[in-house]
């Protein structure tokens, strides 16, 4: 199997970093991981992307009862006194995917697959060819976008002392004719700074105009609005997409 092929590099390096790999190919996936500069490449796009994430999900209270079927299963007093459905382990995800249908089996899987991001960067910041911080990830500042309906459609992304940032649409983003989509930082105090013009689709590149730095230290939110003229220097438009700006480091 060629693992140099992008696609498949970029399912491979996804599945690894999510753990979702199956366990026989995780370890083929790791010594590659440190022989192919393309491979650390992908699971490192992944890693920028994902684990920042874990500071815009609110804390959730779990029912008591995931706490109850979590003691079944690892204290061993707790198991023997439990009945031998609820001891087994199907009965036990049954059960507990049951106490999880108020909070959601999707907001657990996004949390889980955060976990194992954050824990993967942590451990292997050097391998990914990332600075060591105190975080053990590279210093950024990140945001995630989202629009009415709560889907996230945008990310942007830059090095805390770089002069670019990345902007991804994770979603297309229907642009009015006539307009374009403009990407702001919203400082907690003061007017909003134009940022850059965002595409429809893919992502770009773009130059910032000083250090980000400079630019978000004292942003807590991005947001994006249609504005007919290109080079707006305020929001002349409600924002359709708004988002968190989150400091990681």
């Amino acid at each position: 199997m060629n693992y140099e092929q992008p696609e498949l590099l970029k399912k491979l390096a996804g599945a690894y970093v999510l753990g979702t790999m199956a366990a026989r190919a995780r370890p083929r996936f790791a010594r590659l991981l440190a022989e192919s500069p393309q491979a650390q490449r992908a699971v490192a796009e992944w890693n920028n992307q994902l684990a920042p994430l874990y500071a815009t999900v609110p804390p959730i209270q779990p029912p008591s009862q995931v706490w109850d079927l979590i003691a079944a299963k690892t204290e061993p007093g707790a198991a023997k006194a439990a009945a031998p459905a609820a001891t087994s382990p199907r009965g036990i995800w049954s059960r507990l995917g049951a106490a999880l249908d108020g909070w959601g089996r999707a907001a657990v899987a996004f949390a889980l697959g955060v976990v194992l991001t954050a824990g993967l960067v942590s451990q292997n910041a050097h391998v990914l060819g990332m600075h060591h911080m105190d975080a053990a990830l590279p210093a950024s500042y990140f945001g995630i976008l989202a629009n009415d309906q709560g889907e996230a459609v945008l990310s942007a992304g830059s090095h805390r002392r770089g002069k670019t940032i990345k902007i991804k649409l994770l979603k297309p983003l229907a642009i009015p004719a006539g307009s374009v989509a403009r990407l702001w930082a919203l400082p907690n105090d003061g007017a909003p700074v134009a940022i850059a013009n965002v595409p429809a689709s893919g992502a770009v590149i773009v130059d910032l105009d000083a250090p980000a730095e400079d630019i978000f230290a004292k942003v807590s939110r991005l947001g994006v609005t249609f504005e007919t003229d290109p080079a707006a220097k305020q929001p002349g438009t409600p924002f359709v997409l708004l988002g968190h700006c989150v400091k990681f480091w």
